[in-house]
């Protein structure tokens, strides 16, 4: 019965600790510029942040740069509006 207690408490801590360290994964924060325009040959684009807060002694960069797809234009909002009239 012991062994069972002490087994239960280990993956408590266990999970306790493993949760703990998630939580300071994401503590970083940045201010982040406007996206820039699209790169042709990349096919994105991108824009730069900079290091506004670090909480719980993070390791944290100073600047980091964060890169999305750029969107093509499309006219679906253009369509969607079209069945919207006067009954």
């Amino acid at each position: 019965m012991q062994h069972r207690s002490f087994l239960l408490f280990a993956l408590l801590t266990l999970l306790a600790l493993t949760s703990a360290v998630a939580k300071k994964k994401a503590d970083c924060k940045y201010k982040f510029e406007s996206w820039g325009s699209c790169d042709g040959g990349t096919g994105t684009r991108a824009r730069q942040g900079t290091l506004k807060k670090a909480r719980y002694n993070a390791q944290c960069q100073e600047t980091i740069r964060v890169t999305k797809p750029c969107t093509p234009k499309t006219k679906a909002k253009a369509k969607a509006k079209k069945g919207k009239g006067k009954d």
